[in-house]
């Protein structure tokens, strides 16, 4: 294609509009740049904080390290002040942990160090035009020409808006539209845009206080503060006041220097941290401005031959530092439309149905994330500006008990489905989290598929209710149960009448539920005249094992703290006493719902702390598995003494989660002590050491319930398909049975099948989250048939711990699908 066959005329040569011009120009487009300003890059007192999604489009332009020398000072330290100025929030190590999850930096300088860095990577300065300020826009049949106040004339194929709020090229798009289709642009767009904000932001010089690589945000009533500290000895500052009322279009103020200084005096009192006052800023500034902040984003970008980007098709309030890396996300998306079109275009023009179709994907592309933006940013500005009595307590009582996780998740909806050039290199930047355009693809929420997964784990529960509560009562089981606690003796198999243990710890209550438990289990475990029973409670309880891995696993993920998956103590209190048949479902409700957003997948918060990971096994090991092998064993004193190991075995899943905290803070208390290792590759990978424990863990208690399961097959080809049917197909859970011992049988094996068909649906549901986040290319379908082969082969439990096997490397992944010439990545799934 060659470079004159088509031309942009970009007017604006701020962010937006000398990024695309850079774009443009590493993809032989041709362009013109018109600047209204005098100069390329004047002083008009604003900073500009680039973003990790900025800065990637930035690293793919080659402007990554003239940008971070130019800020010499990475955000290390994020601190939320009240009106005194006191910390009562702090992020501390930000810039290793951005990096680390993002793979870039946050970081202040000024908007015209960053222009000036855009200007000298563009090869030829001559199409960079300035004192062109725009007067009129005429659209033709196959191109479009800007007329100039100073006469001139420039023709191209489109004009690309990059000029503010106050779009020159807006207003003539809208001319435009009113005489060819007047129902194009909403008539009341002009007076939409509103503004509850106003702001004084500039740059100061010298000010002692602020600690260089800070950001500090300072709460107050009806305004607020941002600080961010500069290169060299400058201090950037913004006050954002409440003005009272909601502006709307041209009613929307604008101030005067005189109104700032009147405004800025009024606050010279204000704390910015206990021994700085808004004075000592303000009075040392070497530039400042004073603006109202609309925040809006268009509902028309184009039309025709004509598009608007960055402010001029989306506003944000400046908190958030979005408009900028926005603005270049916008210039990215119509590169790389432009350059797609353009490949397949045969006369290396396009028409305008083509052009039309391009201007029509980038708004579609980038819209709903800006309005997600501004809102967020909205949203931001009144809780840090205290404007009701909630955001006063919830900053007050809520604010200070920030995890680092709540603000890490904000930053993957910020910064991860960020826009970047798709035909540049992406330079390799290790981080943990993948931007949404590096993943298989595009993360899409559950939609509809939320609400049946809900259905069906609700429709189980309610048939664990009904198979294992009412049908006990009604089949007569529970009539055994209390005769045999009245009688304090249960009937066995053989007509054996075994006396019931009366006293296990001294306390009644306690004694009475260990009573039932030894009366239901008492049978089942001694039924050796049926031996169908025994091999059932055996297999079922091999099949647990996984279950009670994973789920102390999941109790111990930093994602799952303060979430009703961090006490899995509780979900085994309730599922030894009330069947796992019926609590099973409900813990994968509330997984369900505690996974439904794409953060929950963050690497950064699924690795437990490495000693948590090496401790789970062996506390599985002694706190289940030897209890369990206890209550078959054989033994002299064998129904009293087997009543006792029934109440012991009881607790064991509580016994796995107390035994891992034990057994991890001595493993970390023998670590501490040891010599540091000084390898750089355990060093990089050093949120991953829970990998290899953890996938230990898996496969031991997928062995152990395989090997059981191996153990049922043989059973089937001896004794054929009539002992299988036997095993696992339950009778009428409503008919009433002869003995304590078929009730309880008929118990368990409702009980059993319930969890597995459970357990498989979650198995499913989580193979196929990691689809729909873009980070595996198993679809559903796969998974579906994966896990009934699975279930043939190994057995429910076995496959349940090969998912999370697979599962936890997946989640842990950092290699992407785009990288950079010196990168190897690697695409499995």
């Amino acid at each position: 294609m060659s470079e004159k066959s088509f031309k942009v005329v970009i007017v604006g040569g701020s962010i937006a509009g000398l990024s695309l011009a850079l774009m443009l120009e590493r993809n032989g487009i041709d362009f013109v740049v018109l600047e209204a300003y005098g100069s390329i890059a004047p002083q008009v007192g604003a900073s500009f904080g680039v973003l990790p999604q900025g800065f990637r489009i930035l690293d793919q332009l080659g402007c990554y390290e003239e940008v971070l020398n130019k800020a010499e000072y990475p955000v290390d330290t994020l601190q939320f002040r009240d009106s005194q100025g006191n910390p009562f929030w702090t992020f501390d190590n930000m810039n290793e942990t951005t990096i680390k999850s993002h793979g870039y930096p946050i970081v202040f300088l000024d908007r015209r160090m960053l222009i000036e860095v855009l200007y000298e990577k563009i090869q030829d300065k001559s199409k960079v035009i300035t004192s062109q300020r725009v007067e009129s826009i005429e659209n033709g049949t196959s191109s479009t020409t800007v007329t100039t106040t100073s006469g001139q004339t420039y023709t191209g194929n489109i004009v690309v808006g990059a000029d503010g709020i106050h779009s020159k090229v807006r207003q003539e798009m809208w001319k435009a539209a009113e005489k060819i289709d007047p129902t194009w642009i909403d008539p009341t767009e002009e007076s939409a845009p509103p503004a509850t904000y106003a702001c004084i932001f500039g740059i100061s010089k010298g000010v002692k206080g602020i600690e260089k690589g800070m950001l500090n945000s300072v709460y107050n009533e009806h305004y607020s503060y941002l600080i961010p500290s500069g290169p060299g000895d400058l201090t950037y500052w913004f006050l954002v006041r409440n003005m009272g009322k909601t502006y709307y279009g041209a009613d929307i103020p604008r101030f005067t220097k005189e109104e700032e200084e009147a405004l800025a005096a009024e606050h010279f009192d204000d704390q910015i941290t206990p021994t700085l006052k808004f004075s000592a800023l303000y009075k040392s500034k070497i530039s400042s401005a004073y603006t109202s902040l609309p925040e809006y984003v268009y509902k028309r970008w184009h039309f025709q031959r004509i598009l608007t980007i960055g402010d001029a098709s989306h506003k944000f309030e400046p908190l958030t530092g979005q408009g900028g890396n926005n603005a270049m996300e916008t210039a990215a998306s119509l590169t790389n439309h432009l350059v797609a079109a353009l490949k397949t275009s045969q006369s290396g023009t396009l028409s305008s149905a083509e052009i039309s179709k391009i201007f029509e994907n980038v708004q579609q592309q980038r819209e709903k994330r800006a309005w997600d933006l501004v809102k967020a940013s909205h949203a931001r500005q009144r809780l840090e500006c205290l404007e009701t009595p909630f955001l006063k307590f919830f900053a007050k009582y809520v604010v200070p008990h920030f995890s680092k996780s709540v603000v890490m998740n904000r930053w993957i909806d910020s910064y991860g489905s960020g826009v970047s050039l798709d035909m540049l290199p992406l330079p390799h930047r290790p981080r943990e989290i993948p931007y949404f355009d590096e993943r298989f693809r595009a993360p899409s929420p559950r939609g509809v598929v939320s609400i049946l997964l809900y259905a069906m784990y609700f429709f189980l529960a309610w048939l664990g209710y009904r198979q294992l509560g009412t049908a006990l009562r009604a089949n007569g089981t529970m009539g055994f149960i209390r005769q045999a606690i009245k009688s304090q003796s249960v009937l066995l198999p053989g007509g054996v009448e075994a006396p019931l243990r009366q006293v296990y710890t001294g306390i009644g209550p306690v004694d009475l539920i260990l009573k039932v438990i030894a009366t239901i289990f008492l049978p089942a475990i001694t039924n050796f005249s049926t031996p169908e029973q025994p091999l059932q409670v055996l297999y079922f309880l091999a099949s647990m094992l996984p279950i009670i891995a994973i789920w102390t696993v999941e109790g111990f993920r930093p994602r799952n703290k303060w979430t009703l998956l961090a006490a899995p103590s509780i979900w085994a209190v309730m599922y030894q006493l009330r069947g796992i048949g019926l609590i099973a479902p409900l813990y994968f409700v509330s997984s369900t719902f505690i996974s439904s957003r794409v953060q929950y997948f963050s690497a950064n918060t699924r690795a437990l702390p490495e000693s948590t990971a090496r401790a789970i096994l062996p506390a599985l090991i002694l706190g289940f598995v030897v209890p369990t092998v206890m209550l078959f064993f054989p033994l002299a004193d064998a129904l009293n003494t087997r009543q006792i190991f029934i109440a012991l075995w009881q607790p064991t899943p509580i016994y796995v989660v107390i035994l891992t905290q034990i057994f991890s803070r001595v493993i970390k208390s023998i670590g501490s002590s040891a010599p540091a290792k000084t390898d750089n590759a355990a060093a990089e990978n050093k949120s991953n050491r829970d990998i290899p424990h953890l996938q230990t863990l898996y496969a031991v208690a997928g062995f152990v319930s395989a090997c059981f399961h191996l153990a049922l097959l043989l059973s089937w080809a001896a004794l054929g398909t009539n002992f299988i049917i036997k095993v696992f197909i339950p009778a009428d859970a409503f008919a009433q049975v002869a003995t304590l011992a078929d009730g309880v049988f008929v118990f368990f094996q409702n009980d059993f099948l319930l969890v597995a068909a459970a357990t498989l649906l979650w198995c499913l549901a989580s193979v196929w989250d990691l689809y729909r986040i873009g980070v595996s290319n198993v679809s559903w379908q796969m998974a579906l048939a994966g896990l009934v082969l699975g279930s043939l082969a190994i057995g429910p439990g076995a496959t349940t711990a090969a998912v999370w096997y697979w599962r936890e490397e997946v989640m842990s992944r950092t290699t992407f699908l785009r990288h950079g010439p010196d990168s190897s990545p690697t695409k499995s799934n």
